[in-house]
């Protein structure tokens, strides 16, 4: 599992990092910053075409983190190409 935290939450990503260490020391979870870029910078990049991507697939994680501050996203297994 991952959990993404808000920029502008530094006490509750401490917290996180504190509560899930036995969860990430074991592999089970991955903790991260939201690593998106906002604002004008963002606005003027072109986005880049990808096979197969679902553009919509991270507005329930925005929403988390707009309204919660956190994010859960269930990894699932990939799966093979061919």
């Amino acid at each position: 599992m991952l959990l993404i935290v808000a920029r502008d939450q530094p006490g509750l990503l401490e917290f996180l990092w504190t509560d899930f260490a036995a969860e990430a020391a074991q592999g089970d979870v991955e903790i991260f910053v939201d690593r998106r870029r906002e604002g004008p910078r963002w606005q003027d990049v072109q986005p880049r075409e990808a096979e197969g991507r679902d553009w919509n697939r991270n507005w329930d994680v925005s929403e988390s983190l707009r309204e919660l501050g956190c994010a859960f996203v269930h990894q699932q297994p990939l799966r093979p190409r061919g």
